[in-house]
Formats: structure tokens, C-alpha cells, sequence
């Protein structure tokens, strides 16, 4: 980073000149000066000392904490800089460093550095590259003689050392980059030191040697030698003047030896030997850390010395300085040396400017002190030189001393060490008893300790207040004393070092007030190394504290302001514009902007003169007319970096001018002039550094692109917005005519089209306006608008006659493009994304392998407008694109293409005229040529006389928003105001800049397909696509399809479709009031009952060729509601199989809309259960009833002996159909009667039905039906869609567990009736046939007490014992017996526990009498003998389990009894927890237990018919 020469640290800097040397390139030398520069700051203990002993005086051992601040830079010093030296020592550079490419000399054939840098160098190659660098330093030391140090330095060296330092002394090796380590650039800078403070010792005697130093603006001043030139940027000495001859007219005095000249005799080179008549002695000042003060001269004599000689260099010729003050040889020499006639004592005038010289010198070795880092020597010498300075009224050099002890200070406390302020800088340091002293006498106890480890220094912090607080009293008499030294002739100021100084004392004020008053870290590392400066607030400390208050800086700032009487000798250009340059600075960080306007005015009218000047001379010596401009002589010259018609340094005339204007336009709030400075820099440079003209136009494209990004534009748009709210619009426009009016008189073409440009901004309202354009205003007339239209198109023809072809202007409407659309194609066109996994479930749902409630992402229709637009490679799309123009004038389009992103897009440029005050739709093709990612996010246009650039999309109508609250008024209405906490009690608060809104680019993202096939409908079997069916019927129609693509075929088609039926359904099944039974026949119906299929083979693997075509089969199922329906066929190429599909793919849909009628057919009328008893076949055969009909229903469902497990359905059918059907009706399934499982059939038709129905006619059908036993009735009712699958499934409606248990029961009941239930119909003439419903049929609660069987079967029969040898039992039927009486039987009892949990049970048998009322039935004690209890615990029968219980007894007498059982639990389930029988229910899940045990009572089963029992006293008498 470069140092501001104008920092108050600038005094403590050594000015290193670097220069390159022999064949480099720019970028390379510019390459390796940054290598350089972030080493410019070196501590002393890295340093090593000089191994010499009269080297010592600069010794960085003395002081290793110091630091040596280098101030590198590659511009010469002009002449008034070098006429100030030594009053100030910083200005010059005190070395000269020499920069050579070691790649440039290795391509040079001349030389043998290339062998060098192989690795093959001999000691002849040395030689020659030692020659050759030796004869290119000769040349840099011929331009700068008076440098201390001259080093060549050789980058990127691979010779034999590689390392920081060669063999030869001439010059010093820097390896490449890659090859350096981290120390090897800081070594280099080390070396440097060494010997710079080495020579810095011989400069330091040289200056100890003379009497006195002349003042900067003394009449004999012109004796220390200063600079002038006779070619740009070589000058002839270290000053540049040649010396002054004698007053008597005699030449320069010549070395007898005739070995050197004293015109090129460096200052750090020792005492040359004269002859003995011209030899001169002089005293140097003793310092205690200053070399010895001998000398082989004798002192010299009071009596020597004339008025005319004090304050001179002395005349010895074998110093440099005696041949600078051109002092004569002979008896004329001796003429001006008589004695003086008064001034003898200590108070003489000869004694007092003994004292003064004494004074200056010691400033001058003090200021070389404080540059070479040795501080505390510094602020000794600079202390008892003050004092001398001030004893002695030497008021300029008093101010100096005081300067450069603050300076000292200073960096002091950028070490961190402490410090003592000096007594002698306080402005009321005891004034009485300076006066009483002697004006040659030193105050005592003026020099200050500054050790740091010093037991009476203060504490830094302390220190650096005291010094806050006393900076603006020292900085008002230093100011002061340069004041009241004007009043003397010869010691005042030069106009540029005084405003300097004042600029300098007042950024250091600037620092403390930012600082709140205090000097603190962060404020002395920005005085120092220009570190970004931070300011934070403090709240703790009342700005009423603070020292100096702004305005009270600005007036000390306007001190350096120079006064319009100085000429131009006294103050040329270039140090005006430097010295209004810092004031501008200063007041630019104090934000006093319209101040810094009024001195930019004023820079301006400095400027403008110089500028017309140097067109003129720039001209002249091509030899052309001005009026060609600077521009067009540089680029017709082909000329780079600056070099052309008239070179000044770094840029050209035209970049300062449009600088310096950009400024003054910001400062009064002129549109398109913030943030532009950055862009045109860097696109000179860009410029600058190009090879070819093919290289540069690259690079201008490059950074033109890079400034037209989104946020590069959004930025411009805010801050335009922003500078239009502040400032008087008819200043803004006077400011930029004048603009104009400038670079046309230049001319500077490229300034012309810039500030025209601006001026068409500034006059727009900086909008996105409404479609209907009310809200559009352009504050300049139609007839201006349409001149600086013609002003541009002019400019450029102009400059494109000269040969200038990059000259152009920037647009000057940012929302040209007001939106980008892409034309919407046929729906059939337009391409649909989908996933694998997509294609995965769809199959397995066209499969049946998936329900079909899992999302089919091929079953949504195209829309007309997709969010994501989808582009097929190689297919051409149309884009419809919109731009503005507010302004009235019309714009030629030349050329416009689609800015993308991704995939390249061929698109086509047209020639359009988009007329005045209007928006306009173009329209624009384009052309995808590979797939992939396409994002269009702007328009490429190239307007006439304008450059080709980016153009967002800016959709949406867009104005600032207006603050409702100003808080802030003029140019800080510009900046963004710092951080200020917010309570949170007041809701979120946010900035300014994002309160506002911003306008919002639109990105038009696109995706590009792989080549597609295009699929038709070629033809279909439907007529006038619509059919016709009945209710249960299954039809079929056939589609052909045609590939009309070219080349590419298609492998995968899905059929989807969508029916009126879907959309109720699924309204249906979303309401949440639903029961789960109700919900189950939705979804069964929506699954399973599809009124549309394609009907597919399954091997068959549908396929069609480019050109070709094939035929699709796709059934109708008649169900009620349909009415329409979509047949949607989706379908791509994929090139390869399902399975091998990983990545997304793209179809095309087409649609067949079919209207279908639905007629009905067989209608289940009535449904109804009747249960069988059990006795029936044994009536039949008692009445003479034929009962084969029963005895082959039995016979059929396996139940012939158990009527029982038996019962009867009845259906009303009715034929709604004009026509006859017949309709048949069957039982599927047959069960076992133990575990109510189905058993195999042999023979389908066994139980089958057929019946005639005519039109109209209703027919009762009979069937008998087996009787069901649950295994779980309470299982909780299932879903078909996974979606509504929960763990725990509990019926989302309030009721109680008893209706839920009866309620699941009855579903599970109705499951198992519908799965033996089958039944269709068939029309005889016409073939059509169908499947008839029967899930209408709903059950009763007393149809379900008919069918289903009881959880657990109670069985008694009677027994005879064993030892009879006949029967005496007859059994009639199941449940009745006959006995005789007297006779022990055995009653068994037998339980079976159909259900699926263990049960505890207890028997109970409850004998009575038949037929006979309850008071006389249960009387029988005295008819029948028991053995046992009636009433017994039972083990605990588990799922499926049976238990018997037997018990004997003996009927006494005659009659009918019933014997009845009854089975209860001991304990309920919800008791039974934790027990061991807990593990055998696997199969029940959660919700099941939960409804049983919801039930807290305890169950009872009955005997569903009772045991009869028919005693007589005979077996056969019944």
C-alpha cells in the first residue's frame, strides 16, 4: 500500500526511489515494487550493523527497539520538493534502487546472462553480466550522484547463489516467488538498511562539518544544491543544479588530483585533501552518540569569520558541501574573509550566528536520527537544538525542531513504548527565566529521558493524553513561529512546505477528534502505516470534551490554502494542486463536503490551464494541431501506459479531468458519478496492460461485462436514485454542461460521451415505470434530448474517423428490458419432468403391485403456465422480449441477443427501431443446441453510438420509496449512517438501505432436454370418442399412435386416467367425518373398480420407430357416475431399461377425451338374513317332505349334520335393462365348521343359481349361507390408502366402545358374506355380460345375530355308561335325547373357545322343568338325582381349545326336561395384565385389545339351544 506523503508521520520516512533498469517490462517491474512495498517497514534489531568503525554513528545496536519506515516510491521528486532539503530531509530520496529482470536478460542475445540463469555460468559469463550491470548503474548513478545508496537489484534470479545476495557487491539476487521463503524479501530490505545507515554516518559528519544550514527560501539557498533538469525524469545532481560560481566570477573550483569532479562527488563520500593554503577547519557539534569531533584541521577562529560568511557552508574544497557553495580559489577568497569590526562577547552577532548554525545542524542530524529509527537520539538532539533555535529567535528552524519532535513522539507511541513530553514544547515553559538567560546558553534539564524502562517515565497512556491535550496549543505555535519567521528576509517558509505542514497538523487533529479526542492505538496506526481507520463510538465520553471541535480544524486547514497573488515561480501546478488536493482530503474526512466542492472549484481552475498548456506542448512536439486531442495522439501513436503525445506519469490528462469532475458532480449530487471511478480505472489499466489490439478490446470486454453483473447495476440504480433526492436538478445540469463544454474544448471524446450520458440520466427519474407510463417525467426538453442524441452519434463517428473504435457511451436507462417470456407451444409440445422412482411407483401401480392412492405424478395434465420451462435441444423457441424508451428521441437497436447462462443458445440478432416515449414487445429466437441447466438472465443489446452491454430483466414496476422521516439533510443523505442500538421493546429495526426497497432482476431459468420423439393420435375405434355401457360391464377400444420425429424413437409410454367418478370419490374419502367403514368402500371403490385400463400383455414392450406407428388397447369398466373420462398417454425416449434409469427424465403428453354413458343393469333391491333351524331336515322327513333340496345344499357346503352352523340369504333382484339378462349367483367358498376357514372345492357349480330375468322383473332369490365365526371381530377396520395408516387407529368419532365393537364386528361380518357372495349377468343376444354389485347389502343388527357364531360353543349330549350292553339313549337330533327312568346316564358338557384370547372360564348348568312356567321349571329336586355340582371352575381353555366337564345323574320320574349352561368369565381381560397368557395373543394389535378391554365386565356365553331330555319308563315308549 502506498503512503500518503502528506500523513504527519511523513517526516520520519526514507524516500527510496525505485527505477527499473535495462529490458523490463511494466507489469514485471510493477510486479516485483509490490514484492517490495509491504516490507517498508523494518525493525532495527534485523538489522545488521556495518562492520566498519566510521560507520557507526547510525548503528542500529544503539537503539534495536526502533523501526526504519521506508517510503517507496517510483516517481522523481520534483524541484521545489528537492529545493527544501535539508530543512527537510524527507523530500529527497537518500536512495536510489535499481530494479532488473532476470528473465528479460536471460532472452537477451546480447549478453551471456542466459548460460547464467541454465545453471552453466562461468567466470567469463560473470564478467560479462558484471560489465553489463556495472555499465547500466554508471548511468543511474550519473542521474542521482547525490543518493546515498545506489543498488541494483536482480529479481527472479536462478543463478549459482539463489539467495537474497550474490557474490558480486554490484548487485544483490532476488529468487522467483516460488522459490523465496517468507524472510527472503524482509532480508533484502535488511540488507538495504545496513547500507544506507552506513552511509547515512558519512552524511552525517559531512553536515556536522558546516557552520550553518542555509533556510529553504534564504537568497543563498541556491548554494545547497537543488534540482533541476534537462530530460523528464533525469536529474543531473541529487538537487539538480549545478553549482554557482564566485562572486568575483571565477569558475567552480577543480580537485587538483583531477580523479573526481565536484559536481558528481557524492555527499556520502569522506573529506577530500586540499593544499594547505585553501584549507579551512570546521568544528562539528558535539553529540554524546555522535562520532568523535576531531579532525586533522585546526578550529577555526572567531576572527575568520565575516557577516558575510555566517551561516554559509565553509569553504573547504575537500568537502562537498564547500564545492556546492562555489566558493573561489586564490587571494579573492581571502578578500571576503576580514575580520569583523564588532559582534566580540557572547552576546556578538558573530557569537549568535555561531549559535544558531550550532542549532540548525543539530536539526538536521536530529531529523537523520529520527529517519533512521533511532528516536531517542532524535528527540536529544532535536530538544538542545530547539532550545538553541529558540534562545537565538530563530523562529523557522525553531518550528521545525518542534515539528520534528512531535513526529518523534509519534512514533514513540506507534512502538508502544513510553514517552516524556519535552519541556521545550510547551508554549509557556517558563518565560521569565528564558529571557534572563544568555540567548547562546542551553535551559538546563531540557532534554528529556525517554528510556523506556526509566523508573520516573510516565505511563504510555497517560503520556499520550497529556499529548492529545497539548497537540492543538503545540500545533498553534508551531504554526506561529513559520508566521513570525516571515517577517524576516530570508527565513520564511516556501509557500508549498508551510501549507504541508498545515495539512499535516490538521489530518493529526482530524485523527484525534475521530478518536473522541484521545490518541489512542487505532488513531496512531492510521497517522502511520494509513491503516483503515475505524471509528467507534463511545457514549461514555461527551463530545464537549473533545480538544478541537470541527470548525475549529477547518480554520487551522485553511491556513495552507495558498493565496491567488503567488505566481507561479513561488507556487508552481503541480504543488498547488497537491497542497488544495490535501485540503480537500482533510475536509472530506471531517464531511465537510460543500467546502471540499468550493476547493475542488478551485482545483478545477488550477487544473484547466495546465491541462491546455500541456495539449499544446504535447502537439507541438508531434507536430500536429491541438485540436487532435491528447487521446487521439496517444492511440494513434500506439502507444500504451501513457506514453504518447505527452506523458504525465500514471494515466493520461483525460483520466484526471474526468476524475477530478466525477468528484464535483458527486459533491453536488449528479446521477451515474458515484461508484464509477473504480470502473473507468480499471479499465484503462486493463488498457494499460494489454499486448495486442486484439488483447486489449478481450480485456475492455471482460471488465464491461464484469461491471454490468446484477449487483453491479443494482448499485448503480440505488445510488442514481440517491444523488437524484439531493441537490438542485438545474445545478446538477449546469454542472454537467459545463462538463461537456470542457472535454469538448480538450477535445476528450471519451469525457464528451460520459458526461452527455450522465446528463441524459440525470434528467430520467430513474424508474421502472408503470405499463401505462403515467409515472413517467424527463426534465429536459424534446429538443435538447434529441441534440445530445445527435451530440453522441456525432462524437463517435468522429472518433471512429481518427481510428478510435473503442470509443462509445454507456447507455443511460438501466430497465431497458422490461421482461423476457418464452412463447408457450402446443400442449402436446411441452416436456414434463419426472424421477425414477416416479416412474418405478407408476408402474407398479399400473401393475397392481402399489395402491393406487400413492401419488402418480404422469396422472396431472400439462398446465398451460409451468412454473419451470422446459426447452428440447435443437427445437427453436420464441421469446417475446419488452424494452423501454422514456425518452423522446428514438433508439436504434443494432443488434440484441439473450443473455444465458448454461447451455449455449444460438439467438438471433435483429436490426429494430424502438420508437420515442413507449414500450415495445421484440421478439427473438433461440436455439439450444446441448441439454443441460439454460438461465436467461438479461439481454446483450448494442445501441448505436453505444457499447455493447448486459441489460437485466427488471419485470415488476418499480420507484423509490420516499423516507417518511428525514433524519438526515445534504450530502449525508448520500452515505449510509453508522449503527445505532435499538431497544427491542421498539421492534425490529433495520438499516436504511434495507428498509428501502430495491428493484428485483428477474431470472428466466430454463431446462434443456434431450432430442424428444413427437407423438399423434392417429386414429381411435370410438366414434366421435364416446361409448356406451352398462352397469358391471367390461368394453374395449384400440388408439393408434404415429412417431412423427425424424430421429428419435420412442421406448416408454404410460397410460394414465382421470374419470368424473375420481373427483367425488376423493371429496369423499378427504371428509373427516367419515366412518372407517364407509371410508374403506370409497377406497375400495377407487382402487379396485378403475374405470379406465390398459390392457398389455406381459411381455409386451411397446415401441415405436421414427415414422411409424402402433396400436394401444385400453378397457371401460360401467360404473355409476361416469360420465367422461381422459385417456392421458405419457411417453419419452430413454435408450435404455427401467432399471438402468438413475437420473430425471422428460415426457410428452397427449390426451383423449372419450364421454362415456353408464346404463343401469341388475339392481339389489333387498337384503335379508333368516336363520335355519336346526331340526328342519328331521320335520321335513317327519311330514313327509321331500329334503334332497336341503340335503344337497348341506351336502354342498360340507355341513350335512350341522344344520346349525347354518343360515339363509334372501335377494330382491330387479332387471333395469330393456332387454332379458340373466343373472347368475353362486357361493364361492365353502368353510370348515370348526375353524370358519375356507375349505377346498371340487365343483365350482355346486351352489350355483341361474335365473332369467325379464325387463322390469323382480325376482327373490334363496340361498343358504354358512354361518360365520370371527377369529378377531373387533380387529380395527383397515385402510387401503398407506396414507391414512396410523399405529394406533382409533375411529376419529366420539362414540362408546360398545358401538365401536359392534360396528367393527359387523364390517368384519359383511367382509366375510361378500367373499361367498358372487354374482353376474349376461345378455344372450347381444353377448353382453357384467359382474353384478352386491356390496350394497348392509346388515341389521338381527342379521347379525342370524350369522355369526358365538365366541364360545356350548355342546351337552347324554352318555350311558359304559357297562350297559344295550342303549339307553335314543337321540332324536343334535340337542334331543331320549332315557328311561332310573337309570344312570352321564351328561358331557363340551366349550370351545372360538375366539382369539384365553378365557377363565366357570360352568354353569341350569336344569328346570319343560314347558312349564320358571316357578314350577326350576322345582326339580324330587324328579332327577345329580352327582356332583351343578356349578364348576373349568381350566383355562385357550384359543381353539375345547374343555369337557361330565356329571352323572338319574331321572326318578317321567316328563321332558331342559337342561341349560351358561359359561362366565371368573376374571375380565383388563384384569388378566402381565400374566403369562399375555404372549399368546401375537396376532392382536394394539387398538383390538384396547376395545376389549374398554368392556370392564365380565362376559357370559348361553347355550344357544338347550339340552332336551324325554324320560319314560320304558327307551321305547316315547
Amino acid at each position: 500500500m502506498d503512503l500518503d506523503p502528506l500523513s504527519p508521520a511523513a517526516p520520519a520516512r526514507i524516500r527510496v526511489l525505485l527505477l527499473p533498469v535495462g529490458r523490463i517490462k511494466r507489469s514485471r517491474f510493477l510486479s516485483f515494487v509490490q514484492r517490495l512495498k509491504p516490507h517498508q517497514e523494518i525493525y532495527l534489531q534485523d538489522v545488521s550493523p556495518d562492520g566498519r568503525p566510521n560507520r557507526t554513528m547510525f548503528s542500529p545496536q544503539a537503539f534495536p527497539t526502533g523501526r526504519i519506515v521506508y517510503d517507496l516510491t517510483t516517481t522523481v521528486s520534483p524541484e521545489s520538493y528537492l529545493k527544501l532539503s535539508p530543512f527537510e530531509l524527507f523530500r529527497e530520496p537518500l536512495a536510489v534502487i535499481a530494479i532488473a529482470d532476470s528473465l528479460e536478460l536471460a532472452n537477451d542475445d546480447s549478453n551471456q546472462w542466459k548460460d547464467s540463469r541454465n545453471g552453466t555460468s562461468s567466470q567469463a559469463q560473470n564478467g560479462n553480466i558484471t560489465r553489463e550491470l556495472t555499465k547500466d548503474m554508471r548511468h543511474v548513478k550519473d542521474s542521482f550522484p547525490k543518493a546515498l545508496v545506489h543498488q541494483l537489484l536482480v529479481f527472479d534470479f536462478l543463478g549459482e547463489s539463489g539467495g537474497s545476495k550474490s557474490s558480486h557487491k554490484e548487485y544483490m539476487t532476488v529468487p522467483p516467488v516460488e522459490r523465496s521463503k517468507t524472510t527472503t524479501m524482509k532480508t533484502v530490505m535488511c540488507d538495504l538498511s545496513s547500507l544506507i545507515l552506513a552511509e547515512m554516518t558519512t552524511f552525517a559528519r559531512s553536515v556536522q562539518a558546516l557552520h550553518s544550514v542555509e533556510s529553504p527560501s534564504s537568497p543563498r539557498a541556491a548554494r545547497w544544491p537543488s534540482t533541476s533538469s534537462t530530460e523528464r525524469g533525469r536529474p543531473q545532481t541529487l538537487y539538480g543544479q549545478d553549482l554557482q560560481p564566485s562572486k568575483n566570477g571565477s569558475g567552480l573550483h577543480s580537485d587538483p588530483s583531477g580523479t573526481f569532479s565536484e559536481r558528481n562527488h557524492r555527499m556520502s563520500m569522506p573529506v577530500q585533501p586540499t593544499s594547505g593554503s585553501d584549507r579551512f577547519s570546521t568544528s562539528a557539534v558535539h553529540r554524546p552518540t555522535s562520532p568523535s569531533s576531531k579532525s586533522d584541521t585546526p578550529p577555526i577562529s572567531p576572527l575568520e569569520e565575516t557577516p558575510e560568511s555566517i551561516g554559509s557552508p565553509p569553504r573547504n574544497p575537500n568537502t562537498k558541501f564547500a564545492a556546492r557553495a562555489g566558493t573561489a580559489s586564490g587571494g579573492q577568497e581571502h578578500s571576503r574573509d576580514r575580520v569583523s569590526i564588532h559582534g566580540f562577547g557572547s552576546g556578538g552577532v558573530s557569537e549568535r550566528a555561531r549559535n544558531k548554525g550550532k542549532g540548525r545542524v543539530g536539526i538536521v542530524i536530529g531529523s537523520l536520527y529520527l529517519q533512521a529509527g533511532r528516536w531517542g537520539d532524535a528527540l536529544r538532539e532535536l530538544v538542545d537544538s530547539a532550545t538553541i533555535a529558540k534562545s537565538n529567535s530563530d523562529h523557522l528552524w525553531h518550528a521545525k525542531a518542534l515539528e520534528n519532535i512531535l513526529v518523534t513522539l509519534i512514533m514513540f507511541a506507534w512502538a508502544g513504548m513510553d514517552f516524556q513530553i519535552p519541556q521545550i514544547c510547551y508554549p509557556i515553559a517558563d518565560k521569565s527565566s528564558a529571557l534572563s538567560k544568555s540567548p547562546a546558553q542551553t535551559p538546563s534539564g531540557s532534554t528529556p529521558d525517554v528510556s523506556t524502562k526509566s523508573l520516573g517515565a510516565p505511563n504510555r497512556l497517560v503520556s499520550l493524553q497529556n499529548l492529545a491535550k497539548l497537540l492543538p496549543d503545540l500545533v498553534n505555535l508551531i504554526l506561529n513561529l513559520y508566521t513570525r519567521a516571515a517577517n524576516f528576509a530570508g527565513e520564511s517558509l516556501p509557500q508549498n512546505a508551510y501549507s504541508e505542514s498545515v495539512i499535516r497538523f490538521s489530518k493529526l487533529l482530524t485523527t484525534i477528534h475521530i478518536c473522541d479526542g484521545e490518541l489512542n492505538d487505532n488513531g496512531i496506526q492510521h497517522i502511520v502505516t494509513q491503516r483503515p481507520f475505524v471509528a467507534t463510538a463511545r457514549t461514555e465520553r461527551s463530545r464537549l470534551s473533545i480538544g478541537l471541535s470541527r470548525p475549529e480544524i477547518v480554520s487551522i486547514l485553511f491556513r495552507a490554502f495558498p493565496s491567488s497573488s503567488l505566481t507561479n515561480e513561488e507556487l508552481n501546478v503541480i504543488d498547488k494542486i497537491i497542497i488544495l488536493s490535501g485540503i480537500s482530503s482533510v475536509l472530506s474526512t471531517l464531511r465537510f463536503r460543500r467546502k471540499m466542492a468550493l476547493v475542488m472549484r478551485e482545483l478545477v481552475n488550477s487544473l484547466i490551464p495546465g491541462l491546455v498548456q500541456a495539449r499544446k506542448v504535447g502537439a507541438a512536439e508531434l507536430g500536429i494541431h491541438p485540436a487532435a486531442g491528447i487521446a487521439a495522439l496517444n492511440a494513434l501513436s500506439g502507444t500504451q501506459g501513457g506514453v504518447g503525445a505527452f506523458d504525465l506519469g500514471e494515466g493520461d490528462v483525460e483520466s484526471g479531468v474526468q476524475e477530478l469532475l466525477t468528484s464535483l458532480g458527486w459533491v453536488h449530487g449528479v446521477s451515474g458519478y458515484t461508484g464509477r471511478r473504480t470502473v473507468d480505472r480499471s479499465f484503462q489499466e486493463t488498457k494499460a496492460d494489454s499486448e495486442t489490439k486484439d488483447g486489449r478490446r478481450h480485456h475492455q470486454q471482460e471488465s464491461r461485462e464484469l461491471n454490468d453483473s446484477n449487483d453491479a447495476v443494482l448499485s448503480r440504480i440505488m445510488q442514481d436514485n440517491t444523488s437524484r433526492s439531493y441537490g438542485s436538478h438545474v445545478l446538477k445540469t449546469n454542472v454537467l454542461r459545463s462538463s461537456i463544454n470542457l472535454c469538448e474544448a480538450l477535445p476528450d471524446f471519451a469525457g464528451v460521451l460520459r458526461f452527455t450520458t450522465d446528463l441524459l440520466r440525470t434528467a430520467g427519474n430513474g424508474i421502472a415505470p408503470k405499463s401505462d407510463g403515467s409515472d413517467v417525467i424527463i426534465r429536459l426538453e424534446a429538443e435538447e434530448q434529441r441534440r445530445l442524441a445527435t451530440t453522441i452519434s456525432r462524437t463517435v463517428s468522429a472518433a471512429t474517423k481518427l481510428g478510435l473504435q473503442d470509443i462509445q457511451t454507456e447507455y443511460w436507462d438501466e430497465f431497458l428490458v422490461r421482461g423476457v417470456e418464452v412463447l408457450d407451444g402446443p400442449l402436446w409440445s411441452r416436456p414434463m419432468p419426472h424421477l425414477p422412482k416416479e416412474l418405478e411407483e407408476a408402474s407398479a401401480i399400473e401393475h397392481k403391485e402399489k395402491t393406487p392412492f400413492i401419488y402418480n405424478p404422469f396422472l396431472k395434465k400439462v398446465e398451460s403456465k409451468l412454473v419451470e420451462k422446459y426447452l428440447v435441444a435443437g427445437e427453436p423457441t420464441e421469446f417475446k422480449v419488452s424494452v423501454q424508451n422514456p425518452y423522446d428521441f428514438e433508439i436504434e437497436i443494432e443488434q440484441i441477443r439473450l443473455e444465458s447462462e448454461g447451455v449455449a443458445m444460438e439467438s438471433l440478432q435483429k436490426d429494430i427501431v424502438v420508437g420515442p416515449y413507449r414500450t415495445q414487445v421484440i421478439y427473438v429466437s433461440g436455439l439450444p443446441t446441448g441439454e443441460g441447466s439454460l438461465s436467461i438472465t438479461g439481454c446483450i443489446a448494442k445501441m448505436r453510438g453505444c457499447r455493447i452491454r448486459r441489460f437485466p430483466i427488471f419485470v415488476e414496476s418499480w420507484s423509490p420509496e420516499r423516507e417518511v422521516k428525514i433524519k438526515t439533510i445534504g450530502l449525508s443523505s448520500l452515505e449510509k449512517r453508522p449503527y445505532r442500538p435499538v431497544s427491542t421493546a421498539s421492534g425490529a429495526s433495520k438499516d436504511r438501505d434495507l428498509m428501502r426497497s430495491v428493484p428485483k432482476p428477474f431470472t428466466f431459468s430454463l431446462t434443456v432436454i434431450p432430442e424428444q420423439p413427437i407423438i399423434t393420435i392417429k386414429s381411435t375405434t370410438l366414434s366421435q370418442s364416446a361409448l356406451m355401457v352398462l352397469e358391471g360391464e367390461m368394453t374395449s377400444f384400440f388408439v393408434t399412435l404415429e412417431n412423427q420425429s425424424e430421429t428419435t424413437p420412442a421406448d416408454l409410454f404410460l397410460f394414465s386416467f382421470l374419470d368424473s367418478t375420481m373427483a367425488p370419490t376423493q371429496a369423499a374419502m378427504s371428509r373427516k367425518d367419515i366412518s372407517p367403514a364407509d371410508l374403506y368402500e370409497l377406497e375400495l371403490l377407487f382402487s379396485r373398480k378403475a374405470a379406465f385400463r390398459w390392457k398389455r400383455s406381459a411381455n409386451d414392450t411397446p415401441y415405436i420407430a421414427p415414422g411409424c406407428t402402433a396400436t394401444f388397447e385400453v378397457e371401460v369398466l360401467g360404473k355409476p357416475g361416469l360420465t367422461s373420462g381422459t385417456v392421458q398417454i405419457d411417453y419419452t425416449y430413454l435408450g435404455k431399461s427401467q432399471e438402468e434409469l438413475n437420473e430425471k427424465f422428460y415426457t410428452r403428453q397427449i390426451v383423449l377425451p372419450i364421454n362415456v354413458t353408464v346404463n343401469a343393469s341388475i339392481e339389489l333391491l333387498r337384503t335379508d338374513i333368516l336363520p335355519l333351524a336346526c331340526d328342519l331336515p328331521s320335520l321335513y322327513q317327519k311330514a313327509g317332505s321331500d329334503s334332497n333340496f336341503f340335503d344337497s345344499i348341506l351336502k354342498g357346503l360340507g355341513l350335512l349334520d350341522s344344520a346349525q352352523e347354518l343360515c339363509l340369504i334372501l335377494l330382491d333382484l330387479r332387471n333395469a335393462w330393456p332387454s332379458p339378462l340373466t343373472i347368475t349367483m353362486n357361493t364361492q367358498r365353502r368353510f370348515d365348521s370348526k375353524s370358519s376357514r375356507p375349505a377346498s372345492r371340487s365343483d365350482p357349480r355346486d351352489d350355483e343359481h341361474t335365473e332369467v330375468l325379464q325387463p322390469g322383473q323382480v325376482s327373490r332369490l334363496l340361498l343358504p349361507l354358512p354361518r360365520i365365526a370371527l377369529a378377531n371381530p373387533y380387529a380395527p377396520i383397515p385402510t387401503l390408502n398407506p396414507a391414512n395408516e396410523r399405529q394406533y387407529v382409533v375411529t376419529s368419532s366420539k362414540i362408546s366402545p360398545e358401538m365401536e365393537k359392534a360396528s367393527r364386528e359387523a364390517f368384519w361380518l359383511r367382509e366375510e358374506i361378500l367373499k361367498t357372495l358372487k354374482g353376474s349377468w349376461e345378455e344372450e343376444s347381444t353377448g353382453r355380460n357384467g359382474d353384478l354389485d352386491v356390496r350394497n347389502i348392509r346388515l341389521s343388527t338381527r342379521m347379525i345375530d342370524t350369522i355369526k357364531l358365538e365366541e364360545v360353543a356350548i355342546e351337552i349330549s347324554v352318555q350311558e355308561p359304559d357297562a350297559y350292553e344295550i342303549d339307553q339313549v335314543n337321540t332324536t337330533t343334535r340337542s334331543s335325547f331320549h332315557v328311561s327312568t332310573e337309570e344312570f346316564f352321564t351328561l358331557k358338557t363340551r366349550v370351545l373357545n372360538r375366539s382369539t384370547l384365553p378365557i377363565h372360564p366357570i360352568l354353569r348348568l341350569q336344569p328346570s322343568l319343560r314347558n312349564q312356567s320358571h316357578n314350577f321349571a326350576l322345582d326339580i329336586s324330587k324328579s332327577v338325582a345329580w352327582n356332583g355340582l351343578l356349578q364348576r371352575r373349568l381350566p383355562l381353555i385357550r384359543p381353539g381349545e375345547v374343555a369337557e366337564s361330565t356329571i352323572d345323574f338319574c331321572i326318578l320320574s317321567r316328563g321332558e326336561f331342559e337342561i341349560g349352561a351358561t359359561v362366565e368369565e371368573i376374571q375380565p381381560l383388563n384384569s388378566l395384565e402381565g400374566q403369562d397368557f399375555i404372549g399368546n395373543v401375537d396376532g392382536l394389535d394394539l387398538s383390538t385389545i384396547a376395545v376389549m378391554k374398554a368392556d370392564k365386565e365380565r362376559k357370559l356365553w348361553h347355550l344357544r339351544e338347550g339340552c332336551i331330555i324325554i324320560a319314560n319308563d320304558e327307551i321305547n315308549d316315547r
